[in-house]
């Protein structure tokens, strides 16, 4: 027979010494008479006398399912508790009966209402750089043929804008003038 270790490197190896391995040789202490049996996604170790199967995940990407932070995985054996495989998605939390990522609706609503409100605002001052141009142009006498019809289109789309329920995640806006 021979024995089978690991060596510095973490390489299986066989042990023969410079006879054949028998029961008189004395093999280093990790070593065993049996070879082991090898699966994909183990690690094979020696446990009490006998090779024994440990899950490796090393070199895989894991998440934590608290902060969504990715980790690469650097020890032998099962995931850690508070870790998944599982990608997070933009808008998820862990669902920890599931043991999965799930929408979270009320981020996902609180970023879409906070969206709303900062494309109101934008819109709103928009206009009112219009309308102040147009103001200015009529006030001085230096209107074209269709100006005071623009002023007023942006006057009126300004109060549709403002009348707009930000908070409403399905708010929809009014068309700009031309």
């Amino acid at each position: 027979m021979i024995n089978y270790y690991f060596d510095n490197a973490n390489e299986l190896r066989p042990f023969t010494h410079e006879l054949e391995a028998n029961d008189d040789t004395l093999p280093p202490d990790n070593a065993l008479r049996i070879a082991p049996e090898f699966k994909d996604g183990y690690w094979t170790c020696e446990q009490n006398g006998a090779w024994i199967l440990i899950e490796d995940n090393r070199n895989k990407t894991v998440y934590n399912i608290d902060t969504k932070e990715s980790s690469v995985v650097d020890y032998l054996g099962k995931i850690k508790k508070g870790y998944t495989q599982l990608e997070p998605f933009e808008f998820c939390k862990w669902d920890i009966k599931a043991k999965k990522w799930v929408l979270d609706e009320d981020a996902k609503n609180e970023h879409l209402i906070k969206n709303n409100q900062n494309l109101k605002n934008s819109l709103i001052n928009e206009a009112n750089e219009k309308i102040a141009v147009l103001q200015d142009i009529i006030d001085l006498e230096m209107q074209e043929s269709d100006e005071e019809a623009r002023l007023k289109a942006w006057k009126k789309y300004r109060i549709l804008v403002t009348r707009v329920d930000a908070s409403d995640v399905n708010a929809v806006f009014p068309e700009k003038p031309q």
